[in-house]
C-alpha cells in the first residue's frame, strides 16, 4: 500500500494528499484534459447517437463509388484462399458515422534488438464510458535480418498505428452496426461477368506498380494462370491492392516469391505448415519414384531424418522458450544447423497466444 492511502473503518481505501498539496497546484495541462473529457461525455450524453441513421450512413459512404468501395477491404491470399476484413478505410468510415467517440494511434516502442515496433490503437465510446486498445507490432527488419533505417522505421511505426486504429474501432463497435455495408463493399467489389477482363487487366497492372508479377498473384490464388481468376477471386485481389496501398501489409507478406513457396498440397505460409505438422496433419508431398534398377545395397541404406519432423521440434522449442521469458535471440545451438529449422524456431518463438 502506498504511503498516501489510508484504510477506513468500513475497509475502504482513500488517497491522502501530500502535506502542504491542494487540488489549486494540480497540473494545468491535466485539469483542461480532463475538462475537456468532461465536456465531452455531457454533450454525448445529451445528443445520443442515432443508431439506424448511423448504419445507413455507414453503409452509403462505404459504397459511394467503386473506388471507396475497393478500399474499404483488405485481403492476404494464402493458398488459394484468403484472410478478408475490413480495412482501416472502412474502420475511419464506422468511427465518423457511429459519433460521439475519442479515437487515438501511437507509436509505444521500438525494439532494434528484438527489431520490432509496437503501436497501440485506443477507442473511447463516450457515451457509454466503455474503451477498448489494440496494440499491434510490425517487424523492422528485412528478409535477411537487416534492420531498417530511420526513415522506414517511421513508415512501419504509421502502418501499424493504421492497423492498431483499425482493430481499436472494430473491437468497440458493435460487428451488427456495420456487417451491412461490409457485405455491400465486396458486391461492389466482386462487380459482374461483364467487367471480369477489364477488372482482373486492372489488377494485375496495379500489382505491376508494386513489383508484383502475374505469376506471383497467380501463385497465392492457387491458380495456373490469369485466365482462372474468376469472380470469386476479385474481391481478394481488391483486398490485397488496399492492404498494400495502406501499409497494412506487405507484398512478401501476401505474395512470397516462387521459391519461398512450400511444395506440396499443404499450408503454403511456414506457420500454418508447422500448425499442421504439430497437429499431425503432413502435408502432402510429393515422392520421387523409385529407381527399378536401384542397386540392392543402396535400397537397405538407411533413410534420413525426417525433417518436417525436426522443424516441429524447433517450433515447439521456440514457444517453450518464449514462455520461459527467454530471448529471442537465445537460439539453442541444435536449431542453428540450417535455416528451416531457425526459421521454425523462431515462428514458434513469435506465436503469441496460439
Amino acid at each position: 500500500m502506498s504511503q498516501n492511502e489510508v484504510i477506513t473503518q468500513d475497509g475502504e481505501v482513500l488517497s491522502e494528499l501530500p502535506v502542504g498539496y491542494s487540488g489549486q497546484e494540480m497540473s494545468l495541462a491535466v485539469s483542461l484534459a480532463r475538462a475537456e473529457v468532461d465536456q465531452q461525455i455531457a454533450t454525448a450524453r445529451a445528443l445520443p447517437r442515432n443508431v439506424k441513421k448511423a448504419v445507413n450512413n455507414i453503409t452509403s459512404l462505404a459504397t459511394l463509388d467503386e473506388q471507396s468501395a475497393e478500399e474499404c477491404v483488405y485481403a492476404l491470399p494464402r493458398g488459394g484462399k484468403a484472410i478478408k476484413g475490413p480495412s482501416v478505410r472502412l474502420a475511419e468510415i464506422i468511427a465518423s458515422q457511429w459519433g460521439n467517440c475519442r479515437i487515438g494511434a501511437r507509436v509505444v516502442h521500438i525494439d532494434r534488438t528484438e527489431k520490432y515496433v509496437e503501436a497501440e490503437g485506443v477507442f473511447h465510446d463516450l457515451e457509454t464510458n466503455a474503451a477498448v486498445t489494440a496494440r499491434v507490432r510490425r517487424r523492422i527488419s528485412d528478409s535477411k535480418g537487416r534492420i531498417f533505417n530511420d526513415d522506414m522505421i517511421i513508415v512501419t511505426g504509421n502502418a501499424a498505428c493504421s492497423i492498431a486504429k483499425r482493430n481499436a474501432i472494430l473491437g468497440a463497435v458493435p460487428k451488427a452496426v456495420w456487417r451491412a455495408a461490409y457485405d455491400a463493399v465486396e458486391k461492389v467489389v466482386a462487380g459482374d461477368v461483364q467487367t471480369l477482363v477489364e477488372r482482373r487487366e486492372q489488377a494485375m497492372k496495379a500489382f505491376a506498380a508494386f513489383g508484383v508479377s502475374p505469376e506471383r498473384v497467380c501463385l497465392a490464388l492457387a491458380v495456373n494462370n490469369a485466365d482462372e481468376i474468376t469472380l470469386e477471386h476479385m474481391p481478394i485481389l481488391t483486398g490485397a491492392r488496399a492492404a498494400l496501398k495502406s501499409g497494412e501489409a506487405t507484398v512478401e507478406e501476401m505474395f512470397p516469391a516462387p521459391g519461398q513457396e512450400p511444395r506440396g498440397d499443404g499450408p503454403r505460409d511456414l506457420r500454418s505448415r508447422l500448425d499442421a505438422l504439430a497437429a499431425g496433419q503432413a502435408p502432402k508431398i510429393e515422392k520421387p519414384k523409385a529407381n527399378s534398377q536401384e542397386q540392392p545395397n543402396e535400397q537397405r541404406q538407411e533413410k534420413p531424418a525426417d525433417p518436417q519432423a525436426a522443424e516441429v521440434a524447433a517450433y515447439r522449442a521456440g514457444r517453450e522458450a518464449r514462455e520461459k521469458g527467454m530471448s529471442r535471440r537465445a537460439i539453442p545451438a541444435d536449431f542453428k544447423k540450417g535455416e528451416a529449422l531457425t526459421a521454425a524456431w523462431l515462428e514458434g518463438f513469435d506465436a503469441e497466444g496460439e
